[in-house]
């Protein structure tokens, strides 16, 4: 799966999970143990989001730098 892809699927389980934990907050309570592993894996989510999106800024400075810098002088 190519990074766009995977962040925009990330984002859409990041929603869905924010959602869930939510209504389990509401329903069952802030520290029930649904709540606290919903909450556990949206942390997890978001760390791997953030993981694609760092290895697109390094995939993208690679790319600069081999491409852009190496120009001969005109």
């Amino acid at each position: 799966m190519n990074q766009m892809l995977k962040r925009k699927w990330l984002l859409l389980k990041i929603n869905q999970k924010r959602s869930e934990m939510i209504a389990f907050g509401e329903t069952h309570g802030l520290g029930a143990r649904e709540t606290l592993a919903s909450s556990q894996e949206l942390d997890r989510l978001l760390n791997e989001y953030d993981k694609a999106s760092l290895d697109r800024s390094e995939a993208e400075m690679e790319y600069y730098s081999r491409h852009l810098l190496k120009r001969p002088a005109s």
